[in-house]
C-alpha cells in the first residue's frame, strides 16, 4: 500500500463526491477492484460512507466487515459516527464491529509514542518533515524527498505523532500539547551544528510547526508549509509573528488553488506575514486540491523562491 498514491486517489472521490456520491462510489470501488491489495484502511473507510451516503446500507456494512473483521484494521472512535454512517445506527453487527475497532484504537493509543527518525548527524543540513492527519512518518518522507532531489548536503528526518489516527495512521489535536514532540525534536537539534534548518509541514503538520514556533524556545531557518491547515492562526496572530521576527524565520507557503478549506488560511497567513514585514512567499498551484502537486517543486524554490512563486 502507497499512502501517498491513496491519498491522491481519495481526493479525487472527494472531488466527484461533491456533485454525485454515486459516481464517487463506483469510481473508487472500481479502482479498490482492480488491486485491494493496494489500498489501506482509509479507502475502505471512504468505501464504507459513499455506499451508505447513496442509500446502500447493507454495502457499507460490508466494507466496515471488510476492514474490521477480515483485515483486522480500526478507525479513531468519531469517524464512525458519520452522517453517511447513520442508517447503520442499531444495527446490531455494525455496533458489534464498531466495539472492536474502538479497543484497538483504546490499545494503540495507549501505547503510542512519538518517533524522531534521526540518529545522527549525517549531513551540513537538516530538513525536518511533519506529517499531516491520516498520515505517518512514511508518508512525509515520500512527500519531501522529491523536494530534496537527493541533494547530499541535506539530511531529511521525520516526527511521527504519538497520537493514533487509524490503523497505520496519526494525526496531530489543535491543542498546548500535542505539538510538544515537534517543538522538543528542534530544540534538540538546534544544538548539533547543521548549517541550516528547515522544516516542512504539511496540513495539520504546518500547525504543529508553527506553534512549536511560537510557544517554545524552538527554531529553524526556513518553514516550509505545504496546504497549511493552521487553526493557530485563529487567536495567536499576533505572538506568531512577533516569534516569527524575532528567530528570523522565513515563510514559503504553498497551496493548491482547489483546496478549499486551506487556502482562505493560506492566504490569511501570508497576509500578515506581509503585513510584519516577515520574508515570506505563497505560491498557488494550479488542479490542486489538499495535496501536493504533480511536479514537485525544489530545494531552491524553498531557500531562494524565484519570480515564478504567485498568489
Amino acid at each position: 500500500m502507497n499512502l501517498k498514491q491513496e491519498a491522491d486517489l481519495l481526493e479525487q472521490v472527494l472531488s466527484i463526491a461533491e456533485t454525485d456520491y454515486a459516481q464517487a462510489y463506483r469510481f473508487l470501488q472500481d479502482a479498490y477492484e482492480k488491486s485491494p491489495a493496494a489500498y489501506g484502511p482509509q479507502t475502505l473507510y471512504f468505501l464504507a460512507c459513499l455506499a451508505g451516503g447513496s442509500g446502500l446500507s447493507e454495502t457499507a456494512l460490508g466494507w466496515l466487515r471488510t476492514a474490521i473483521d477480515d483485515n483486522g484494521w480500526w478507525y479513531r472512535p468519531e469517524v464512525l459516527i458519520d452522517d453517511d454512517l447513520e442508517a447503520l445506527n442499531g444495527n446490531p453487527e455494525f455496533l458489534s464491529l464498531k466495539a472492536v475497532s474502538d479497543a484497538r484504537y483504546q490499545k494503540a493509543r495507549e501505547t503510542s509514542k512519538a518517533v524522531f527518525s534521526r540518529n545522527a548527524k549525517t549531513a551540513e543540513n537538516l530538513f525536518l518533515a511533519v506529517h499531516g492527519n491520516t498520515q505517518n512518518a512514511d508518508t512525509a518522507r515520500e512527500d519531501w524527498t522529491p523536494v530534496l532531489a537527493k541533494n547530499d548536503r541535506w539530511q531529511l528526518e521525520t516526527i511521527q505523532s504519538a497520537e493514533p489516527d487509524g490503523c497505520g495512521t496519526y494525526r496531530w489535536s489543535y491543542d498546548m500539547i500535542s505539538f510538544l514532540p515537534v517543538a522538543s525534536v528542534l530544540e534538540a537539534t538546534q544544538a548539533e551544528g547543521y548549517e541550516k534548518i528547515v522544516c516542512g509541514g504539511f496540513s495539520a503538520g504546518c500547525d504543529m510547526l508553527l506553534r512549536a514556533i511560537c510557544f517554545t524556545p524552538a527554531r529553524c531557518d526556513v518553514l516550509a508549509l505545504q496546504s497549511p491547515w493552521i487553526p493557530v492562526l485563529q487567536e495567536h496572530t499576533d505572538a506568531l509573528m512577533r516569534a516569527l521576527r524575532e528567530k528570523h524565520i522565513a515563510l514559503r507557503i504553498f497551496c493548491g488553488l482547489e483546496d478549499e478549506d486551506c487556502l482562505p488560511l493560506a492566504r490569511q497567513l501570508y497576509a500578515a506575514a506581509q503585513a510584519a514585514s516577515l520574508p515570506v512567499m505563497l505560491t498557488t498551484q494550479e488542479h490542486t486540491r489538499h495535496q501536493f502537486p504533480g511536479k514537485p517543486y525544489t530545494l531552491e524554490d524553498i531557500l531562494s523562491p524565484g519570480p515564478e512563486a504567485r498568489v
